[in-house]
């Protein structure tokens, strides 16, 4: 137990320094945040933050995990699970880097074409969706979706395809306050680690979540407000491939949606808001989507709206843990 403490004191003591370094990284080369002339006028004050900050949560995350996971978990190499978990999450973020990599060299908001990153998410969705199909995943889905048909291969494909490139979207539009992504993530990971350590005797899955969520916090320390750098697309897109990974590995796809309710409810919000103005012809049911924007336009500080969002998350991960230790 000691051992494990001191192992997770300095993989944070790792993650914070990492971060510290890659922020004088962004700043010698100049990869600074574009704010878009549609958003908030509040955020145009961020414009010139250091980007891609997201860049250490993955080579922390990699990092930790070479070093710190088979010692914890004492087994003497990485699991498969963790091996495909930690490469589909890496190539995600290389997605996302080129999207921000664009946008920083040519000034405006302005990266990949939606087409081409969906693209490169499908490719993503769909290597993970092999490694699932054969080991026999779709076989043990929870007992509502198997109720509902999801055992059924071809339907397991889509609603694993539908996870992971909806997910990894969804922390992609709830990225934009100070904090939000980071925090409400490091949350919902503490919840998958409590699931792959109590109900799956997991203890790689469990400790690569717990290590996951030090990544995030190291991250948090220079995200928090007012934010020293920004995540951005390459952080979160491959936190929320990583969030899909272990719900599908877990078979936690609906504890997902409950964990994470806040990505959900900022998904909707765009949904929603899309849906609304289309049919009535230019109509807004929000003043601006996602959820966190309509908030800031009501006049609601940045702080609060983070801190709600983190309690919510809070709540609603304790709410999991409680069904889940059943």
């Amino acid at each position: 137990m000691v051992q494990n403490i001191l192992s997770f004191f300095w993989a944070l003591c790792i993650s914070i320094f990492s971060n510290y370094l890659g922020l004088q990284a962004l700043r010698v080369f100049q990869f600074k945040q574009t704010i878009r002339e549609c958003g908030p006028a509040r955020h145009q004050a961020k414009s010139g933050t250091p980007v891609m900050g997201g860049l250490m949560i993955i080579g922390s995350l990699d990092l930790l995990a070479l070093l710190f996971l088979p010692r914890l978990s004492g087994l003497p190499r990485l699991t498969n699970e963790v091996i495909i978990l930690l490469a589909l999450f890496t190539l995600t973020g290389v997605i996302g880097f080129g999207d921000d990599f664009l946008i920083v060299r040519r000034g405006k908001n302005n990266g990949l074409k939606p087409r081409y990153k969906l693209l490169g998410q499908l490719i993503i969705a769909a290597l993970f969706c092999a490694y699932l199909l054969k080991n026999g995943f779709h076989q043990q889905v929870s007992p509502l979706l198997h109720l509902v048909g999801m055992n059924q291969p071809v339907l397991y494909v889509l609603l694993a395809s539908f996870i992971v490139v909806g997910v990894s979207n969804a922390v992609n539009l709830t990225d934009g306050l100070d904090g939000l992504a980071a925090g409400v993530s490091m949350l919902v990971l503490l919840a998958f680690a409590f699931i792959a350590w109590h109900n799956f005797h997991n203890p790689q899955l469990a400790f690569l979540a717990l290590l996951a969520a030090i990544s995030c916090l190291g991250f948090l320390i220079f995200n928090i407000h007012p934010a020293r750098m920004f995540m951005g697309d390459v952080g979160s897109l491959a936190l929320g491939t990583l969030l899909a990974g272990f719900a599908l590995l877990l078979h936690a796809e609906l504890y997902l949606a409950l964990a994470g309710l806040v990505f959900v409810l900022e998904t909707l919000s765009v949904i929603l808001q899309v849906g609304y103005f289309r049919l009535t012809g230019g109509r807004r049911l929000f003043k601006m989507s996602p959820l966190h924007h309509h908030l800031e336009l009501c006049g609601w500080p940045e702080k609060r709206i983070v801190r709600l969002a983190w309690l919510v998350t809070l709540l609603m991960v304790g709410v999991t843990v409680i069904l889940r230790s059943r």
